[in-house]
C-alpha cells in the first residue's frame, strides 16, 4: 500500500503535522509551507485542507505537538529517582503542581529541565522558536494554549521555588531559557567547533550553567540548601 493509500484509511492530519516538523527541523519555521508538507507526506495539495485551513493552522498544530512532547519529557525527567552520586539532587516528584520544594531540589530541577531541553532542539531541529512562534500569537488554538502554558508552568514554578517572588522567579525563567536557547543553537554556528558538541554534552553543560545561575538567583545562600519554600496557590498570568 503506497503512502497516499495508507493515509486514506489511516491519520492523515498526524502524518501532515510530522511533515511540518520535518521541515521546520530542516529549514526553520519560515521553511513551512501547505505545499511542501503535502510534498513530504506524498499527497496532494489539496489534502491539506481537509485538516488545516491554511498555513498557520498547520504551524499551530505542529507547536501544539513539539509542545506537548517536550512537557512530557520534561515531567518524565523530573519525576525519574535520583540516581547514586547525584550530588544532593532530590528528583522524584514533580515540582510543576505548585507543592513546597525545598530550595536545592529547585535548582536541580531546573538544571534538568534544561537539559532535557537543550538535548530536545538539538535532537529535533526546533524548540521554542516552533512552540512560541510570533506569528501563532493571534492564531486562535484552545490546544496549543493549553500545551504552552502546561510548558510554562513547568518551568515557572521551580523558578518560583527557588527565588520566593514572582518578579525574581520571572527574571530567573527570562535567563534560564536564553542561556537553555544559546546552548541549543551553539553547534550550528561553528563557534564550538573543536569541542564535543554531542546533544548530551552540550545538554550537561548548558545544565550546569542554569545550576550557577539559580544559585545566584536563590534567595537563600548556597550554605543553606534544603530550605523549604511555598509556591502554594501561585499560578501564572
Amino acid at each position: 500500500m503506497t503512502r497516499r493509500a495508507a493515509y486514506h484509511h489511516g491519520d492523515l492530519r498526524a502524518a501532515l503535522v510530522q511533515a511540518a516538523l520535518e521541515l521546520v527541523s530542516a529549514k526553520g519555521v519560515t521553511g513551512l509551507s501547505v505545499a511542501a508538507a503535502a510534498r513530504r507526506a506524498e499527497v496532494s495539495g489539496a489534502a491539506p485542507y481537509r485538516h488545516f485551513a491554511n498555513r498557520a493552522e498547520l504551524l499551530s498544530a505542529a507547536a501544539t505537538f513539539a509542545a506537548r512532547q517536550l512537557s512530557e519529557l520534561m515531567r518524565e525527567a523530573t519525576e525519574r529517582p535520583a540516581e547514586p552520586g547525584d550530588s544532593g539532587s532530590d528528583r522524584d516528584g514533580d515540582v510543576g503542581d505548585g507543592a513546597e520544594v525545598g530550595v536545592a531540589r529547585a535548582v536541580e530541577v531546573l538544571a534538568t529541565l534544561t537539559r532535557v531541553y537543550v538535548h530536545f532542539t538539538l535532537t529535533h531541529g526546533a524548540g521554542f522558536e516552533l512552540i512560541f512562534a510570533d506569528e501563532l500569537q493571534d492564531v486562535p488554538d484552545p490546544q496549543r494554549r493549553e500545551a504552552t502554558r502546561e510548558l510554562h508552568d513547568r518551568l515557572l514554578f521551580p523558578a518560583l521555588a527557588v527565588t520566593g517572588d514572582p518578579d525574581a522567579a520571572g527574571h530567573l525563567l527570562r535567563a534560564l531559557v536564553a542561556i537553555a536557547h544559546g546552548y541549543a543553537y551553539l553547534p550550528r554556528g561553528g563557534f564550538m567547533r573543536g569541542f564535543d558538541t554531542s546533544p548530551a554534552r552540550v545538554a550537561d553543560e548548558a545544565a550546569a550553567a542554569v545550576r550557577t545561575l539559580a544559585w545566584s538567583a536563590a534567595a537563600d545562600p548556597p550554605g543553606g540548601r534544603g530550605g523549604d519554600r511555598s509556591v502554594r496557590g501561585y499560578r501564572s498570568p
